[in-house]
């Protein structure tokens, strides 16, 4: 029952995300939500109830199914990398992603925004809310990482 429960929050969670009518906050969900349908599902996470349902296609998937990879160290390898590997693709693409989280960090990611082609066209996502947990923190980390290296070696 509890596992059901996670999984209508879960998706209730990312319901709720995108009926925003904001069109920033829609070009931010259409970057930190954009599925690359080429990608398959990540084989750590096919036999777990809650990660099973995601498909590991976009960064918002990976930073959902991360936070709920129950310390496994396997899976959250593997859904790193996946997010590594979406990082890279966004870049790409021409769209290198920097995620910031904490108090006011979706006026931050509006604010740099308004010109993205000031810093290497990188567009800011505000992601989780005031507070954030160890997970959230550790695959902001490994993204943004990722992101600067990309930048750094043009």
């Amino acid at each position: 029952m509890k596992k059901n429960f996670l999984i209508l929050l879960l998706l209730l969670g990312i319901q709720v995300f995108s009926q925003n009518d904001d069109p920033d906050q829609k070009f931010h969900h259409k970057v930190y939500g954009k599925c690359f349908k080429s990608l398959k599902q990540i084989p750590e996470t096919e036999n777990q109830l809650l990660l099973k349902a995601l498909s590991f296609c976009s960064l918002l998937e990976c930073t959902i199914g991360f936070e709920y990879s129950e310390n496994k160290k396997d899976t959250q390898d593997a859904i790193l990398k996946r997010a590594i590997e979406i990082t890279n693709l966004l870049y790409d693409e021409g769209t290198p992603v920097y995620l910031i989280s904490g108090l006011d960090s979706s006026d931050e990611a509006e604010k740099q925004n308004q010109n993205i082609t000031d810093d290497n066209n990188l567009v800011y996502i505000s992601v989780g809310g005031c507070v954030s947990t160890n997970e959230l923190q550790k695959i902001k980390q490994i993204i943004n990482q990722q992101t600067l290296k990309l930048i750094n070696k043009k």
